[in-house]
């Protein structure tokens, strides 16, 4: 076996650094803003996981800090200031860290690969030191956005924004006069935005019903803009069988109304008609199925209805007015110029693919140009006719090299104008704007959507949001203006930057053993459907940049076939559950895919592989990959890389951690171990390293999800792992094992004591709050949790213990009024029987909050003995520490609230309180974690 020199993430990482680093990029910044793509890692942590896997072992973690881009310590202090994301490596750092590649791999540029590229964020991260980087994805668009995002910069460097603004100027100027005459405005005025319902017909009298789940155009929450609330008011028309509108505005009222002029206070919530998919007729009242509604959208009879306008004075904030007669002419116009393009190839005919998140396959989408209304895709439609002009030109005055660049990012803002312009995209009552419709991880139609200006707003505000950007990311590689490349490379070679279209699971462009790094992001399971999103985007770019990229958009649609991600779509009526022929197809593609990663890394390789999925049996899937392929874990290091806005909320769990798994190659000399050998090493690694992720703010789900990577450096070691009979045994008894260790290391922590005296229940319900932190959270990890206290099914949890609720995978924690309803245990004292100590808090906090006095409370504890048995008094306690406190009072969790209000006021109850220790009737139910 090659002899393989330690590297510095084997020994440790700077977590609590990145979890503060990848905080300041949940903003916006030029890398992410240049085109969307769904789930970028952050570039500080990919920063680190590339560093921290070349670096030698020896460097110290000041070092690596300064390395990183942190100014050195002072005083033993880290720089707090900097943020890694917008800063370039400066010129030392870059000599430095390639002298240290040198003395670690005999080269000062070793080849980085990331074959699931994506969005970029770790070749670019790699491309920042000047080193040798394949980025390769099989996803057009991910290719075509880290072209962009990588390649251009650094061959073309800043100066190649002049050239860009003007052929963006070009275009916007082109869009106008072709435009025009279909967005007219009102004398005075420049519309910059139509607002849309689509309609059905009432079934029962055959008006047409505007719906939309409410009738905001405005409604800024800030001081200033309170008395600038408006909507409008739908006024029903049954004489007409229609709707009609007027306009309201005003001052903030009473909760979400406008006070009108005559004082009469509106809320544009009260007159929706349409809510979970039901419809209803303002004329007649009648409610209108959602089958009905489906029913139309399929048969296409359906209109869209424009019911406002925003506008402009000279260079004031938005109006609004209802449409007039010119505005509805100049819509039919464009009706009638978009018939000129029937049969043209410009317009995206192809078929709209039934897949798992293309939702508006169900409301009677089938080609992709049923995504937008007539004039929107007219729209769309010239800007393509004006950027293909746009290519002639730039043929005659530039080298293709430059066309290529200068088209590609003209066809990045169209595609902007794409995602804010089609019967997607949202508008934005808080800040009376346009919101994407990639913000959502999924296509689907919105009731009522805005249409932005075609002739002039819409390149203008979608080039502006872009315009800067190319310089901005030229400037994140310290490239100066009058220069390319990376300062302080004395001769950068751009080919040294290689993004490839390629299946990970098929390199070939790629020898064996060349790669020194694999940093890879790979897809997990079902989570994002890539392929189905970026086909909004694909069909589009096919016809900007086809004739640019030919080898890129060849096919009618982007390849679902080799995508490496669970696509229940693709396997229905195959005769087996489509969900499960779909794990049995992505886990194929892992193995086939890290096999390859296998056969083009050195033996003295590295492998980082980045992961964050809190389904248990991803990650039984994934080590399996792993192992079968070759690997062996070394290390394991968790980093918080999600958006705290959209996590942690106190109502439902998410993981906010990636777990970085650093794998070598397995000796293939290790042969076979048993199980019952390896499964005590596996706990007391965990527990070891447990601590230790705490003091990196590691905690709840994370904790147990950090754990796995220590179980996994014992259990990758060797291969097979066999049980007493002989079967092989799967990663996911590791992790079973794992999280045995970690339930039990929490609740000593807690407690302060074993589990010994705590019914299982209890220790259930304390742990749950104390990884989930919140009161919903997946069935699978209750389930998982269960299995590590043992004791009882977690069937029970439910159906005999009333402790939750559970649909479609998810689980509720009831609250204790919920338990009662459903006769879990009795407030009467007489009747009250202690059988787990949850039931006694549960019936504890049922009597204050229904009768909200300490008294009901005292007279409870003195008649069951509670308050002397140590047991409960310690439940209370912990309990109370494991369920979140949140600062609005509006919000706090009923539990928590009264918990702390009656321990408070203990001194009071205990006051007159005779004790009276009562027998816990525990039964023959299991004492411990095992």
């Amino acid at each position: 076996m090659t002899t393989r020199k330690p590297v510095f993430i084997e020994k440790i990482m700077p977590v609590k650094l990145l979890n503060e680093q990848v905080y300041y990029e949940h903003g916006g910044n030029p890398f992410k803003g240049l085109h969307r793509w769904y789930s970028r890692k952050p570039l500080s942590f990919s920063r680190a996981s590339v560093l921290g896997s070349l670096l030698p072992e020896g460097v110290t973690i000041e070092e690596f800090e300064y390395l990183l881009g942190l100014n050195r310590r002072v005083a033993g202090m880290q720089d707090k200031t900097t943020k890694l994301y917008k800063t370039p490596p400066s010129p030392d750092r870059i000599k430095k860290v390639q002298e240290l590649c040198e003395q670690q791999w005999g080269t000062k540029t070793p080849v980085v690969l990331d074959a699931f590229a994506g969005g970029g964020s770790i070749p670019f991260e790699a491309a920042r030191y000047g080193l040798k980087v394949l980025a390769s994805d099989l996803n057009p668009v991910a290719v075509v956005t880290m072209k962009a995002a990588i390649e251009y910069p650094l061959k073309f460097g800043p100066d190649l924004q002049q050239d860009i603004d003007k052929w963006v100027k070009w275009v916007g100027d082109e869009a106008e006069k072709r435009l025009a005459e279909f967005f007219p405005s009102l004398p005075g005025e420049k519309v910059q935005n139509y607002l849309w319902a689509h309609t059905v017909v009432c079934p029962n009298c055959e008006s047409t019903v505007p719906l939309s789940p409410n009738w905001w155009l405005y409604k800024r929450p800030e001081k200033q803009n309170l008395n600038k609330w408006c909507a409008v008011r739908p006024i029903p028309n049954p004489e007409q069988k229609r709707v009609d509108f007027e306009l309201v505005k005003g001052k903030k009222g009473k909760g979400n109304t406008i006070v009108c002029e005559n004082g009469e206070e509106y809320n544009p919530d009260d007159f929706s008609t349409i809510g979970r998919g039901v419809g209803k007729c303002l004329c007649c009242e009648n409610v209108i199925e959602s089958s009905y509604i489906d029913e139309k959208l399929l048969n296409k009879d359906y209109i869209h209805e424009m019911y406002a306008i925003a506008y402009q004075v000279n260079s004031g904030g938005l109006k609004f007015r209802l449409p007039e007669k010119l505005d509805f002419e100049a819509f039919s116009a464009a009706v009638l110029k978009l018939d000129g393009y029937a049969n043209s190839l410009l317009i995206p005919s192809e078929g709209f693919p039934e897949g798992e998140d293309t939702r508006c396959y169900n409301r009677g989408v089938r080609s992709w140009d049923q995504m937008f209304n007539s004039r929107q895709l007219l729209t769309l439609v010239v800007y393509v006719e004006i950027l293909n002009d746009v290519k002639a030109k730039l043929q005659i005055e530039y080298e293709p090299e430059k066309v290529e660049a200068i088209i590609t990012y003209l066809a990045l803002v169209f595609d902007r104008c794409v995602d804010r312009n089609c019967r997607l995209s949202i508008w934005h009552t808080a800040r009376a704007s346009v919101e994407r419709a990639s913000t959502q991880h999924t296509l689907n139609l919105t009731w009522n959507y805005p249409e932005i200006s075609g002739s002039a707003e819409l390149w203008k505000s979608s080039a502006d949001a872009f315009a800067s950007d190319y310089e901005s990311l030229c400037l994140l590689f310290g490239t100066k203006p009058g220069s390319s490349g990376i300062p302080g490379i004395e001769a950068f070679e751009p080919k040294s930057i290689q993004i490839d279209s390629a299946s990970a699971d098929s390199l070939i462009h790629i020898p064996d053993q060349s790669v020194f790094a694999i940093v890879t992001d790979p897809p997990y399971y079902a989570t994002i459907q890539y392929a189905e999103l970026s086909d909004f985007f694909y069909v589009w770019q096919k016809r900007t940049l086809g004739d640019i990229f030919p080898d890129l958009f060849w096919s009618d649609l982007t390849d679902k076939d080799r995508e490496a991600v669970a696509n229940p779509s693709r396997f229905r009526n195959m005769g087996m559950s489509p969900e499960e022929l779909a794990n049995q197809d992505y886990e194929a593609k892992m193995a086939l895919a890290f096999a390859e990663y296998h056969r083009v890394l050195r033996d003295d390789g590295v492998m980082t592989v980045q992961f964050n999925h809190k389904d248990s049996g991803a990650w039984d899937v994934l080590a399996k990959s792993l192992i079968d392929a070759g690997f062996e874990i070394t290390a394991s290091w968790s980093v918080s890389t999600e958006n705290p806005q959209n996590l942690h909320q106190a109502q439902k769990n998410s993981v906010s951690s990636t777990v970085l798994l650093v794998c070598r190659k397995r000796d293939p000399n290790s042969g076979q171990a048993w199980w019952d050998d390896l499964r005590p090493q596996v706990a007391h690694l965990v527990e070891q390293r447990a601590p230790e992720f705490e003091a990196n703010d590691i905690d709840g789900i994370d904790l147990y999800l950090s754990a796995f990577g220590p179980a996994l450096n014992v259990f990758s070691r060797h291969s097979p792992i066999l049980d007493t009979s002989g079967n092989e045994v799967r990663p996911e008894q590791a992790f079973s094992e794992a999280r045995k260790a970690v339930a039990n290391y929490r609740f000593r922590k807690l407690a302060q004591t074993d589990t010994l005296g705590f019914d299982p229940l209890t220790t259930w319900y304390i742990l749950a709050w104390d990884a989930f932190r919140a009161r919903e959270f997946p069935f699978d990890e209750a389930r998982q949790l269960a299995l590590a206290v043992g004791g009882f099914n977690v069937s029970d949890l439910a159906k005999t213990h009333k402790l939750l609720d559970s649909t479609s995978g998810i689980c509720k924690l009831l609250t204790p009024d919920q338990r009662f309803k459903k006769r879990a245990f009795s407030t009467n004292p007489e009747d009250f029987t202690l059988t787990s100590l949850i039931d006694g808090l549960h019936a504890l906090i049922a009597i204050y909050l229904e009768e909200q006095s300490i008294d009901p409370v005292r007279r409870f504890l003195k008649t069951t003995g509670l308050l002397s048995n140590d047991l409960f008094m310690r439940a209370w306690e912990v309990t109370l520490r494991v369920i979140p406190h949140i600062g609005d009072e509006r919000k706090r969790m009923p539990e928590e609230k009264a918990l702390a209000d009656l321990w408070l006021a203990m001194d009071e109850i205990k006051a007159k309180v005779r004790y009276e220790q009562p027998e816990l009737d525990l039964g023959d139910v299991q004492q411990s974690l095992f």
